[in-house]
């Protein structure tokens, strides 16, 4: 389905995971017209999800945007809580913002569990739509929180810009120095080409409206060190010249039935998390892997295309422009 293949290529951003939303939030607003402030008052939440389902443990805190805007100045945060699910926060969140704005605006809020390898996972998130909010009454509200539909669901087909990229599989017999002379183990494997490019329309993460972005690649099954490649980070444009190649080796023919290069892009902030700003999987696409159902085997459109134009023509690179997914 869509959003698992959105669920699947955004838990590379460490910012989901697959748990059974529960709880809910309890909070207050008031709108100041002197400063034009809005004040989110998160009182708490109750009943979380474990985001370590292992360790029985949660440390939650609370994100906010008021929607559409969810770029990094929009973003609110409350301080992390141990071990708890059900945090007390009695935090204030503002933002400045005229009035007649903020009604065409949507708050939501979003909870997460705090790893300390960076890795957060995703606990619900519930919307308020602020046109029929009555900000005179600054009485506690509590909310219970859902899992990610509404607005990342409609989302899911937003332009996010374009990946060019290139690829080539050569396979053991073309390489230099394969074969010589030994019969039976040549073994080495084909060796898989990746060229990324160039993006184009990415999504700006920075104020000013840039970002500063680079590509990962894995192959998976495999998403660890060994299959990880990254691309330099290309600073202040929405339409990086990467240039860069990804080189795989030890890939049999036969493997790339099995395997798919998942690429994603993603925004540098260096004290920070990086944000993700798309990506694509290619690979045959039939939901398989080694005779097990995957759900990141889930490619389409020009991501399929391409894969098996570098299938038919071994040795000679298949070029494709392909849309992010989000």
């Amino acid at each position: 389905s869509t959003l698992g293949s959105m669920v699947s290529i955004y838990s590379e951003a460490g910012d989901f995971g697959n748990v059974a939303v529960t709880g809910g939030i309890s909070f207050s607003l008031s709108y100041e017209q002197k400063t034009q402030t809005l004040f989110i008052h998160v009182k708490e939440c109750r009943q979380l999800a474990y985001g370590d389902e292992g360790k029985k443990r949660s440390n939650p805190y609370v994100k906010t945007y008021l929607l559409p805007d969810k770029s990094r100045q929009g973003k609110r945060k409350t301080t992390i809580k141990r071990n708890t699910i059900n945090p007390l926060y009695n935090e204030l969140l503002k933002y400045e913002i005229n009035k007649s704005l903020l009604l065409a605006r949507t708050l939501q809020f979003s909870v997460w569990h705090h790893d300390r390898f960076g890795r957060n996972t995703f606990l619900g998130e519930v919307e308020v739509p602020l046109d029929a909010w009555n900000f005179e009454s600054h009485l506690e509200e509590f909310l219970p929180l859902h899992g990610k539909i509404g607005a990342d669901a409609a989302g899911l087909h937003q332009y996010k810009g374009e990946l060019v990229v290139s690829m080539k599989y050569i396979p053991s017999s073309k390489h230099p120095g394969a074969g010589n002379g030994r019969k039976g183990k040549t073994g080495e494997g084909g060796e898989l080409q990746v060229w990324i490019k160039e993006a184009k329309n990415l999504t700006a993460a920075k104020s000013g409206g840039t970002s500063d972005s680079f590509v990962k690649g894995y192959l998976l099954p495999h998403k660890n060190k060994a299959s990880k490649r990254k691309t330099p980070v290309v600073k202040k444009t929405l339409n990086p010249h990467y240039n860069h190649t990804f080189v795989y080796n030890g890939i049999n023919p036969e493997a790339l039935q099995h395997i798919c290069l998942e690429l994603t892009v993603w925004d540098r902030e260096p004290l920070s998390s990086n944000d993700f700003l798309g990506g694509v999987r290619l690979g045959v696409g039939n939901g398989m892997s080694n005779g097990q159902a995957v759900d990141w085997m889930d490619s389409t459109g020009e991501e399929l295309n391409l894969w098996q134009k570098m299938r038919q023509y071994p040795g000679s690179w298949a070029e494709g422009t392909l849309q992010l997914r989000s």
